[in-house]
């Protein structure tokens, strides 16, 4: 986040204390178990990224990218998903119960193993 680098301390501090997390690129990191809830997250890039097991309930993913990623188990409760990416991503187990998720997006996940939808 400094100087186009990703300063890893500084996003983990940013998702303890819940401030906005807009645009971070989180690409090819392992994040699973980790506690995302509540979040803006819009446009956020998660290429690649392990977040099995994770909550992100309650979180703004609007735009996101999560193409690619392993969200095993991972909740989406009453997320906004608006325009979100998940090409190739593993949903087994994911839950979208409430979730903001347009048709074609919905239908997908659900072909993947996704739950709640």
């Amino acid at each position: 986040m400094r100087n186009g680098k990703r300063d890893i301390r500084e996003i983990l501090r940013r998702v303890d204390s819940h401030k906005s997390l807009a645009g971070v690129d989180l690409r090819n990191l392992y994040l699973s178990c980790m506690n995302f809830s509540n979040l803006d997250l819009r446009r956020a890039n998660f290429e690649g990224c392990r977040l099995s097991y994770g909550v992100m309930d309650g979180s703004d993913l609007t735009n996101a990218n999560l193409a690619n990623a392993n969200l095993t188990n991972t909740s989406f409760k009453e997320t906004n998903l608006t325009g979100a990416i998940f090409e190739s991503a593993i949903v087994v187990g994911a839950n979208f119960a409430g979730a903001t998720i347009d048709a074609q997006t919905k239908k997908y996940l659900q072909s993947k193993g996704a739950a709640g939808l």
